[in-house]
């Protein structure tokens, strides 16, 4: 037994204490930030808004922004009760069942591996840009390959690495974000091309628009989710149970407060609107266009650095959960997962959700289903886990720095509208069809796994 309070959650839920807890506050943020990331999810969505739905399409950022920030009150005060790795995966086993818990973990592992892959294909843009050529198609396999397997090295030195890459990211970000911003800002006032009527003016065209603006929050949501990544990392997070639910809140807010005045400043710089939605790399063009090709290029340095520290993450959270799975003997291999090195880590776990994104990059680069795939996966869980919550609250611990209180059941409904609302748009129109087939087959298998696991269970209790 240990007399350390942080393991005391661990013990009590039936395991021991295996990975090593070297995180801090700011480092349990930043992996939540980093996840995020604004640089990232507005580089490899903006040029869609504005083809879509035009500059005004970025409105969609603060209505995606209020929505996910209800499902984040509902996650942190269950991080601050149930601190356990694989977070959602334990929530659900929790407040459900096994089963559902199982499912949930599925969704997620699926998810968080689409949706890195997702991450790796936007780095690509940005790095052409900054190297001046185009690459052909085996120079693209080639590099995002070698991207991926540099990030499993990463992990696989130990979370201590990891969160230290992912926190120079972060201070980059935060620094390009803020710096640049407001350079480009300042620019653009001396010069008196500030365009305030793209933000203010409805397009006449599609006509209705309205479709079109729902269709563009594809920005925000493939941004703004995944803040939940934190939580994943609870058993190594010194003083999870207060650290986490902050870091939740905070990453959210920060990622909506930090793109809302990015955005905002980019698309009052936009010089020539036709021009820049045709461009491959529109914020580069904008950037380009003001601040000159010199002072882009830094620019470019600290978005690939973010962008690289995006898809770090996704393979340290989606291991963490493959082994809150196996640790509870649910998957094939269950021995092999939960074996942690000398480093801390779960080597082969961090390997196996590498090698899935691997072959997913190699045979998937289609933009609009890894981008949208993943978010509608990830609201998916994050239903049904809002469904566990109203189901099992009565089992969740009383302890917790954190909680909602009175405003938990307004909270809990909007969060559960709102998702339901963001699956909608992510699958009804045509254009998203593939990433809804996507996410209805991965739903699929994992719902016959399920059937299956509990006729096993049923014939087993009736001998």
């Amino acid at each position: 037994m240990t007399n350390n309070p942080d393991d005391q959650a661990i013990i009590e839920a039936g395991y021991q204490p295996q990975l090593h807890r070297k995180l801090k506050a700011f480092s349990s943020f930043a992996i939540a930030f980093s996840f995020m990331s604004v640089l990232m999810g507005i580089f490899a969505n903006y040029g869609y808004v504005l083809k879509k739905a035009g500059p005004f399409g970025f409105w969609t950022w603060l209505l995606v922004g209020t929505g996910q920030l209800f499902v984040a009150l509902v996650f942190a005060e269950m991080a601050g009760r149930i601190p356990l790795t694989g977070a959602i995966y334990n929530w659900n086993i929790r407040l459900a069942n096994r089963t559902t818990g199982w499912l949930a973990a599925w969704l997620l592992l699926f998810s968080y591996s689409i949706g890195t892959t997702g991450v790796v294909v936007a780095l690509l843009a940005p790095l052409q840009t900054f190297l001046g050529h185009p690459f052909d198609s085996t120079t693209v396999r080639f590099v995002g390959v070698g991207v991926i397997a540099l990030q499993a090295l990463i992990n696989i030195s130990g979370v201590r690495l990891a969160a230290y890459t992912n926190k120079i990211a972060v201070i980059a970000e935060i620094i390009a974000l803020v710096v640049f911003g407001s350079i480009l800002l300042g620019v653009i006032l001396a010069k008196h091309e500030v365009h305030t009527a793209l933000l203010t003016s409805v397009p006449a065209t599609p006509a209705p628009y309205w479709p079109s603006f729902l269709m563009a929050s594809l920005l925000a949501a493939w941004t703004i989710f995944g803040f939940e990544s934190s939580s994943d990392l609870s058993e190594e997070t010194l003083n999870a149970r207060q650290v986490t639910p902050g870091s939740i809140i905070s990453s959210v807010l920060t990622t909506v407060g930090l793109g809302v005045a990015f955005l905002a400043i980019l698309t009052l710089a936009i010089p020539d609107l036709p021009a820049v939605t045709a461009a491959s790399d529109p914020i580069s063009t904008i950037m380009a266009h003001h601040l000159g090709d010199g002072i882009t290029r830094i620019f470019l340095v600290f978005v690939l650095t973010a962008i690289f520290a995006t898809s770090l993450v996704g393979i340290t959270a989606g291991s963490r959960v493959l082994f809150a799975v196996a640790r509870d003997k649910r998957v094939v291999g269950a021995e092999l997962l939960t074996r942690v090195s000398a480093h801390g880590v779960p080597t082969l776990a961090i390997l196996v959700v590498s090698a899935i994104e691997i072959i997913t990059f190699l045979f998937c680069q289609n933009l609009a289903s890894l981008y949208a795939a993943p978010v509608v996966l990830l609201a998916l869980v994050y239903l049904i886990t809002m469904i566990s919550f109203l189901r099992g609250i009565k089992k969740l611990p009383a302890a917790t720095p954190f909680s909602l209180g009175p405003w938990r059941w307004p909270v809990v409904t909007l969060a559960i509208l709102w998702l339901i609302s963001e699956i909608g748009i992510l699958t009804i129109p045509d254009e998203f069809h593939d990433a809804a087939l996507i996410a209805s087959g991965i739903l699929a298998v994992g719902l016959v796994f399920c059937f299956l696991a509990t006729r096993r269970s049923i014939d087993r209790q009736a001998h």
